[in-house]
């Protein structure tokens, strides 16, 4: 009886751990076509958006988290890349600079700086996290990082309201610079 016992164990352990090698794998699978995508979208080597990506911490095996954005022009004066990343309803913000070493981060946004109605301003660790909605952000034509962020919880109204966040670079850093409902 203790045999079969200890038998069953060993094959419920190894089911787990190949369960966990086949995850990592998958994710693996899915962070490389995400790479291949980003790549044919910004004109950036798959090996930078890799670079970038494993930079501001999703590896190769991190599991849930997607590029959401990868805008090269809007910055592309001050030589700056923004990345924007996300798991579930909540995005991170980052603006990246070629380096020597690859890449370095010239500023980034986990939280939003005086909160309207519609997004808490308590730090997440997975970042800003709206109200059932995820939060997106790009870059425009006149250098600036605009932050929108989804106030309904509700799926059917997915457009409106937003609260929307400004940035603009002062010469050293983004700062907060506009908010509106």
């Amino acid at each position: 009886m203790m045999n079969k016992i200890c038998g069953v164990a060993v094959i419920l352990g190894m089911g787990v751990g190949f369960a966990q090698i086949d995850m990592e794998r998958l994710a693996k699978e899915a962070h490389d076509r995400e790479d291949q995508s980003w790549a044919r979208k910004s004109g950036l080597p798959v090996s930078d958006i890799r670079a970038m990506r494993v930079f501001v911490g999703i590896t190769d095996t991190t599991q849930g988290y997607v590029i959401r954005n990868i805008d090269v022009d809007s910055l592309k004066a001050r030589h700056h890349i923004l990345l924007v990343d996300g798991h579930g309803p909540c995005t991170r913000i980052h603006v990246l600079e070629p380096s020597a070493e690859g890449f370095t981060e010239v500023w980034s946004l986990g939280e939003v700086p005086n909160p309207i109605w519609g997004v808490s301003g308590k730090p997440h660790p997975q970042g800003i996290c709206g109200s059932g909605q995820r939060a997106n952000a790009h870059g425009t034509p006149d250098g600036r990082i605009v932050l929108e962020v989804g106030v309904f919880s509700d799926p059917l109204v997915t457009t409106i309201p937003v609260d929307t966040y400004s940035f603009a670079w002062n010469g050293s850093d983004y700062e907060f610079v506009d908010k509106n409902r």
